[in-house]
Order: structure tokens, then sequence, then C-alpha cells
């Protein structure tokens, strides 16, 4: 007996606000709009790194409040990423994140310029921390494998502690 195959469905992006913290209405596409092409940049740069996820929280914690994005990166098979490329991505990434996304959205630019929001953290995760965290929390959760969406925006303080454990610190690995 042969069982069909069933496709498997992911979404880019939904519609609606992802981000907003003072009415900014930052959306899932401007922040990837943002990360693609800081990752661009980086390549153009002669670092050999590719988009794989990311997530968001809205940070209203700090002074001003902030949002803060997980980046996971995988490096091109052929080509191993030194530990000096490793702290430019980490040194740069706010700063590149945060002009990209200016320039994607007027909102956050003009809430910025008002100081109504601090300036974003970019984090860079470990290479597998996106599968972990889908394998452990909806587990947990008990969510079903075929409901599962992309965590766009983290809502549980614990959530958030466990991309900010599994920041890189010397290598992707």
């Amino acid at each position: 007996v042969e069982i069909p195959r069933i496709p498997l469905v992911s979404l880019a992006y939904r519609f609606g606000t992802l981000l907003s913290i003072y009415g900014e209405r930052t959306n899932e596409q401007h922040v990837m709009n943002a990360l693609q092409q800081t990752i661009h940049q980086w390549r153009e740069q002669g670092i050999p790194v590719k988009f794989h996820d990311f997530t968001s929280y809205r940070n209203l914690n700090a002074s001003p409040a902030k949002y803060v994005i997980f980046l996971e990166l995988i490096a091109d098979p052929e080509c191993m990423i030194d530990s000096e490329q490793i702290q430019l991505l980490k040194n740069t990434a706010n700063e590149k994140v945060e002009k990209q996304l200016c320039e994607a959205n007027q909102n956050y630019l003009d809430s910025r310029h008002k100081a109504m929001l601090g300036p974003l953290d970019c984090i860079l995760v470990r290479s597998g921390t996106f599968t972990r965290f889908l394998g452990k929390f909806l587990q947990m959760d008990g969510v079903s494998p075929l409901q599962v969406k992309p965590h766009r925006i983290l809502k549980t303080e614990h959530h958030f502690q466990f991309f900010c454990d599994n920041r890189i610190e010397q290598s992707f690995f």
C-alpha cells in the first residue's frame, strides 16, 4: 500500500503587526527586510552567512523600551567562519539591523528620533537554537507539529530567557 505524501506548508510571513510598543506597527516583513539587507552587507564584506530564522521580543523593562531580535545564521557549508568574523558580526549586528529597520519602517524611525524607543538589540544565537526551541516548548505546550508556525514574537519571559541562554559567544556551534 502506497501512502501519498502530504505537502509541508511553511508560512513566509503573516500579515498584521509584529511589534508595536508606541504605535510604530513594525510588521514581520519590515524585520525580515532589515535582516536580509544586513546579511547581504555581511556577505559583501566576505562573511559567508545566510539567514536561517529570527524571533523578536518587546523589552518593556528597558528604559526606553526597545525591540530585541534573535537571529540564527547558517554558514555556507564550504566556508569556515573564524572567531574574528564572528566578533565582527556580533559587534555590528545592532547598528546594521537598526539602520535597515529605520529604512524599512518610517514609524519606527520616527519613534527612534523622538527617543520613545531605545536602540534595538540584535542577538545572534547558536546554530540549532530554533529547532531546539520548537522541540522543547511546543512539546511542553502540547502543540501538534501540524500546527507549528514560526514564533516571530516571544510572549513569555521563559521563552525570552531560552534565546538569551543560546546567544553566540565564540562560535556558531
